[in-house]
């Protein structure tokens, strides 16, 4: 069963994309090198969002009352 650390974890790593983006870019990455790193990222949010809609399912956000 996941749950928020899982979620956090999981946010966070899709976020390093913007350090990774201005490392590769400083170190003369390709084109085929930066569709390679979307690639990975698209992998990366597809289960960040699997999470997310596991999450839902099984309730695990509590409406707030206003």
């Amino acid at each position: 069963m996941t749950n928020r650390f899982d979620l956090e974890q999981q946010i966070l790593d899709c976020w390093r994309i913007t350090d990774e983006i201005a490392m590769m870019e400083a170190q003369g990455a390709s084109a085929a090198d930066m569709t390679s790193l979307a690639c990975v990222y698209d992998y990366k949010f597809k289960q960040l969002w699997a999470t997310f809609e596991a999450m839902v399912a099984q309730k695990q956000f509590k409406k707030v009352e206003e």
